[in-house]
């Protein structure tokens, strides 16, 4: 399912300006895994996480794909609009605390609507994964 390991979408050298955004909530992001020891490194993140921003907004796991979520994963959300500038250190975050080389979607809500959202303004560190698109409006 995993294409490669790229970042797309936004910049991190700024926030993103190319779109606008949703209140409340302005970004998702979702952690993916497959393996037990995936799953492990998952929620190893998770807890730093939630040690490090006490302002997100963090969901149970979902064992199973949903949505446009080919696989399982974890999911978080910047849970008010005045934390959109913290876009850029989130994205840091991720990409410095990593090791397992997770697959990691970080995306807005935006005007633009999730299909774009999704793709087009997606952001991803670790190996990029083949969303299931077809269930999002376009």
């Amino acid at each position: 399912m995993a294409s490669n390991t790229a970042q797309q979408g936004s910049s991190l050298n700024d926030e993103p300006s190319s779109y606008v955004l949703m209140e409340p909530n302005p970004y998702d992001v979702h952690v993916y895994y497959e393996s037990v020891e995936e799953r492990e490194a998952a929620m190893e993140l998770r807890q730093k996480m939630i040690a490090a921003f006490d302002w997100m907004k963090f969901h149970n796991p979902v064992d199973r794909p949903r949505g446009p979520h080919p696989i399982p994963m974890w999911a978080a959300d910047f849970g008010a609009y005045e934390q959109r500038h913290q876009w850029t250190t989130v994205c840091d975050f991720v990409l410095e605390n990593n090791p397992k080389n997770l697959s990691i979607l970080i995306h807005p809500n935006s005007m633009d609507g999730a299909y774009v959202d999704h793709t087009k303004h997606a952001f991803w560190a670790g190996e990029i994964l083949e969303l299931r698109l077809g269930i999002l409006r376009r």
